[in-house]
């Protein structure tokens, strides 16, 4: 086996997820179901690419009984990275008998290429293992190449309006914006998207004159897919809950309570008295300090059903429960840095103070409604 960089990407590849695979298996987090889900992710994105490192080190070329065993296992990235969403997405999500099914086309190819390789005479392996290393690929496999690309794509493209939903469901929930970051889980998604799509045109490009680019881009892919995996581990090592999201709340399969195009002067009068005495509230009580203020928290306390009061946030205020709450914490903040009682106070300590405990939450929201940032409203004031 030659040491050139393709096979040097692999093996560092190969032996990160592992690593990674291994570490979710072992994290006894309260969303073990979803460290399960993404490490088998990352575990057979590893056992895939182990397979074409044999085959491209000549090692399947001494035993080619055993080639193959992991080219089929693209069919279940899809479902993997979708079940994965739910996990961390929904409380109390766990696999059933009719989830399972999703990994049925798997089961089938497995099977069925598997048995029709293994009938054959070894001269006959023997040649299509000499023409997938050359990059000669028969019809067949790229037929079955363009379904997994468009049985993943069905997947992510499921998965990612699985994140939209859970963001707009979170911002008519939860006041901390902790609680409705999924950005790791989209960009996670994009990411994958981007890797299948660049795989597959690649895998065209080696069909035609200019196949002589295919290493160059192969190496490019591998490349980006170790950058990742490292960019994880090191994100997942300084913090335990990275990956699980073991430190926020979960949504229940439900639907926010979304604003109505149309209300009638009654209901219409019913829900600005809602908001009158809201207001009220959030004058003399101050709720929007606490950290952890969700909408339910906010409904008990005014003795009103959430529903209720987040369509009145909604229809009148015309915000999100997350923007409804946060202006009040800004404007605190604005109040804190304009005549601050103690001069000495740091912008860090207004922050904790207003309700945030994350500095980047807190100067992206402060310059989302200010239009800058809290050091330059502070310079501002002291001019």
């Amino acid at each position: 086996m030659t040491f050139n960089l393709t096979n040097i990407l692999f093996i560092l590849i190969i032996f990160q997820l592992l690593f990674l695979s291994f570490f979710l298996f072992t994290q006894q987090k309260e969303k073990q179901v979803g460290n399960n889900l993404l490490g088998l992710f990352f575990l057979s994105i590893c056992l895939n690419l182990l397979d074409v490192f044999l085959l491209n080190t000549g090692i399947y070329f001494t035993r080619p009984n055993f080639a193959g065993l992991g080219n089929c296992l693209p069919l279940v990235f899809g479902p993997l990275l979708y079940f994965y969403t739910r996990a961390v997405i929904y409380k109390n999500f766990s696999l059933d008998l009719k989830s399972l099914l999703h990994f049925l086309p798997f089961l089938i190819f497995f099977i069925a290429t598997e048995f029709y390789y293994l009938s054959q005479p070894y001269e006959v392996k023997e040649t299509f293992l000499h023409g997938l290393s050359g990059h000669r690929v028969p019809a067949a496999v790229s037929v079955v190449t363009g379904f997994i690309f468009i049985q993943f794509l069905f997947y992510a493209i499921a998965s990612l309006r699985l994140v939209s939903v859970y963001k707009n469901t979170a911002n008519q929930l939860f006041s901390n914006p902790k609680q409705t970051d999924v950005s790791w889980l989209y960009s996670t998604i994009i990411f994958f998207i981007l890797i299948m799509v660049i795989t597959t045109l690649n895998g065209v490009l080696a069909q035609t004159p200019f196949a002589k680019y295919f290493l160059v881009a192969f190496n490019l892919v591998i490349l980006a897919v170790l950058v990742f995996v490292v960019r994880v581990l090191m994100r997942a090592l300084r913090h335990s809950y990275f990956l699980s999201f073991a430190d926020r709340s979960y949504l229940s399969d439900r639907s926010a309570a979304l604003p109505k195009t149309n209300i009638d002067a009654k209901a219409r009068s019913e829900k600005e008295k809602i908001v009158q005495t809201l207001l009220q509230f959030m004058e003399s009580n101050k709720p929007y300090l606490e950290p952890e203020l969700t909408l339910d928290q906010l409904a008990s306390r005014l003795s009103l059903k959430p529903r209720i009061l987040s369509q009145a946030i909604n229809e009148i205020r015309q915000q999100t429960f997350f923007d409804f709450i946060n202006h009040f914490r800004i404007d605190e903040a604005t109040r804190l840095l304009t005549n601050p009682k103690d001069k000495k106070i740091t912008v860090l300590e207004v922050l904790y103070k207003v309700g945030f405990n994350s500095k980047s939450s807190f100067n992206t929201l402060f310059k989302k409604y200010t239009g800058i940032t809290p050091t330059e409203f502070r310079q501002k004031q002291e001019r």
